[in-house]
């Protein structure tokens, strides 16, 4: 699927519902989705693979993982508003029967899953309102080693070459844009605002 249609496709998804500025909860935005997920398949083809999501808010990523040829596509969320907005959109998608979800908080424990996942996929909380906020997430893929993770992260964040060495994987910025940030919570004085980001590669070493 061209980038331009996956981006049509995504952009169309029912929106996230974001009401907790707890759990930072910001959509990731179907074009930027497109592009991201696009380069993440020119180097770790999504064909046939098993995804995880987590935090999967609206279900941007792991569905946009879907159209591009995984093979079952598994998506975590907490939040159960934003779980039945995930399942809206899966029933737009032509034979969703290898899409599931999960409704779990991650707390930095192994998700048990029926098979192995060969490529984890997120946007993490930033820890911009709760400090290390991310760490659950990361510890959470790190203890179901899995082979290879893309994320989301502020190009701020100084913490991630240490985490990703102390955890036995290398770490690799693969594309770098502006993340819009829309006048969601009462503390947002703009109606649109943007931040810089970095999308980061994980790759667990032999």
């Amino acid at each position: 699927m061209r980038q331009r249609h996956l981006a049509m496709r995504l952009s169309s998804l029912k929106a996230h519902p974001c009401h907790s500025v707890e759990l930072e909860q910001y959509p990731t935005e179907g074009n930027l989705a497109a592009a991201w997920l696009t380069k993440i398949d020119l180097g770790d083809s999504f064909e046939g693979k098993h995804v995880l999501d987590l935090g999967a808010g609206n279900g941007v990523l792991g569905i946009g993982a879907a159209f591009l040829g995984a093979k079952h596509v598994t998506m975590v969320e907490c939040d159960k508003t934003a779980l039945d907005v995930i399942d809206e959109n899966i029933s737009e998608v032509e034979g969703n029967e290898f899409l599931k979800t999960i409704h779990q908080r991650v707390d930095g424990t192994a998700i048990e899953l029926d098979s192995p996942v060969d490529i984890a996929i997120m946007n993490p909380p930033w820890g911009v309102q709760t400090k290390h906020a991310d760490r659950a997430f990361f510890e959470t893929l790190f203890a179901m080693n899995i082979p290879l993770i893309h994320f989301i992260h502020s190009i701020d964040a100084e913490h991630l070459t240490s985490l990703a060495k102390s955890n036995g994987y290398a770490l690799h910025s693969i594309y770098q844009t502006d993340f819009r940030l829309p006048a969601a919570y009462a503390h947002h004085k703009q109606q649109q605002g943007s931040t810089r980001i970095r999308c980061y590669r994980l790759e667990r070493l032999k």
